[in-house]
């Protein structure tokens, strides 16, 4: 089987339909979304309708949560909280009936995934490359050797060998069972990597290879329509400068 993992999608059509035509090219048998598919960007309707139309495996991020109600949004930044305002009038009901189906977590065959930190998912927990308690308490949560997560919008690549944590540097790794493995598969709509363009990955379980792909696509046809539908300025910038 070939997986691909996408996550942290934010409403932004354009990048979300570049990765899906990247993943039909490269013979995927099966995609899971980390969620986060609305929130940000002025498509999250299109977004969902693709999500649900695409995607095998999905779960909820905290963005989807909000959309519905779930969660409140009283830590969102204020960028954050234009959009999901903006958001959640631009929803149809269609839409926030499929993101309430969503969980926070699920597992296929030898993996396990979830938005955030998969130690409480509840939570919404950052797990960056340089967070060390969050790390840790990653980590020591995990019940499957292969783990996929999204939330921070950078992709890594984090391998446990007995009590030594490990970043990766390259973006392909060979599976090995004596390692416990934390992936997170970066973000199509919003990179904050420095790098503009879309990033997710893919998991060849014959293989037993896990590669992180980057993807290019027209960002200036998001950014225009952001200034368009009177969302922040600020979250059309930041798509050209990643981050």
């Amino acid at each position: 089987m070939r997986y691909a993992v996408i996550s942290d999608i934010h409403g932004n059509v354009d990048a979300l339909q570049a990765v899906l035509k990247d993943i039909e090219r490269r013979a995927v048998d099966s995609i899971i979304c980390l969620g986060d598919i609305v929130g940000y960007y002025p498509d999250p309707e299109a977004c969902v309708k693709l999500v649900n139309g695409n995607v095998s495996h999905a779960v909820a991020g905290n963005h989807d949560y909000a959309a519905i109600g779930k969660i409140d949004t009283q830590n969102f930044t204020y960028y954050a909280f234009a959009a999901m305002e903006w958001t959640k009038r631009n929803l149809s009901a269609r839409a926030k009936e499929y993101l309430a189906s969503l969980s926070l977590a699920g597992e296929i065959e030898d993996m396990y995934y979830t938005h955030s930190s998969p130690s409480n998912p509840q939570d919404f927990t950052y797990v960056f490359p340089d967070s060390e308690v969050a790390i840790f308490e990653a980590f020591n949560s995990l019940d499957h050797r292969l783990n996929f997560i999204g939330h921070t919008h950078w992709p890594s690549i984090m391998l446990q060998d007995q009590d030594k944590i490990m970043l990766y540097t390259d973006h392909c790794v060979e599976i090995a069972q004596k390692y416990y493995y934390l992936i997170n598969v970066g973000s199509v709509g919003q990179p904050r990597n420095f790098d503009p363009r879309s990033c997710y990955a893919i998991y060849d379980t014959m293989a037993s290879e896990v590669t992180l792909i980057h993807v290019e696509y027209d960002f200036k046809v998001t950014q225009k329509k952001v200034i368009e539908n009177n969302l922040p300025a600020f979250l059309a910038d930041r798509l050209q400068k990643g981050r």
